[in-house]
């Protein structure tokens, strides 16, 4: 994507920034040498100023690399780009600096972007990029909570009434607030779907079961779960690894040579 709009700049984010936030940089400028060949700066941008976010309801947070003065920039896509959230930038920052260190996701070539791929991608890589954030001086405990809590408190209370995937797209949302919200919400979230959603607790429990059996923490093992996954919830055929850290060098290649 061509950015046309004026971004806040990585000297912006600098300038802005608590130290966390400026260890996030250095190291997403630092892995990006090393694994791309190129220094890719990091940029904020208002969600609404991109045609393919600004119509979608809710709350959008979300990073994905684009062209900018003819240089490959990681812009951060921020529903409110003037309130400086360091974590919200650093989450989105860190997603793209696990996927260039080694982490890999999978898509539906027939139907991508949908809820369940996206949830289930945020479920396996969730885990390491809070302990990124962790290890480098940030705690985004609160803004977990607070997550869980917004879904909870969305559920429809009632019969159990869900068409497709569903079942699976709301139990791998659950999985990924269970997994790491406070023990409080996490018995809550437990107490309500056994109650009322049993369709989806069962979806449930096969993802805790299969999750046990893996460290979520390394690559490889990361994505054998996420493949194993598709199998567990019979999510049907089509799924194939996503390299993002191929797609980028592929994109810096293309602006190099027209340069």
């Amino acid at each position: 994507m061509v950015i046309k709009m004026k971004p806040f700049p990585e000297t912006y984010i600098r300038k802005m920034a608590d130290e966390p936030t400026i260890k996030f940089l250095d190291l997403w400028k630092k892995l990006s040498l090393d694994k791309l060949g190129c220094s890719v700066e990091v940029m904020i941008c208002n969600r609404k100023d991109n045609p393919e976010l600004k119509h979608i309801s809710g709350e959008i947070n979300c990073a994905y690399p684009g062209v900018y003065n003819g240089n490959v920039v990681l812009p951060v896509w921020l529903q409110n780009p003037k309130s400086f959230d360091p974590i919200i930038i650093t989450h989105e920052i860190g997603h793209w600096i696990l996927m260039i260190d080694g982490f890999k996701g999978l898509v539906n070539k027939y139907n991508r972007q949908t809820g369940i791929d996206i949830n289930m991608n945020s479920l396996a890589h969730h885990p390491p990029l809070y302990k990124l954030q962790k290890d480098l001086g940030q705690d985004p405990q609160r803004m977990i909570d607070n997550r869980a809590m917004f879904n909870l408190n969305n559920l429809t209370r009632g019969p159990e009434i869900m068409l497709g995937d569903k079942w699976a797209e709301f139990a791998l949302l659950f999985a990924d607030d269970i997994l790491n919200c406070k023990e409080e919400i996490k018995n809550d979230i437990l107490e309500i779907l056994q109650e009322d959603f049993p369709v989806t607790f069962s979806f449930l429990e096969k993802i805790l079961n299969l999750i046990n059996k893996y460290d979520l923490y390394d690559s490889k093992s990361n994505l054998i779960f996420l493949k194993n996954l598709v199998n567990t919830l019979y999510l049907g055929e089509g799924w194939k690894v996503i390299d993002e850290s191929f797609e980028l060098k592929e994109m810096i290649k293309e602006c190099s040579q027209k340069k």
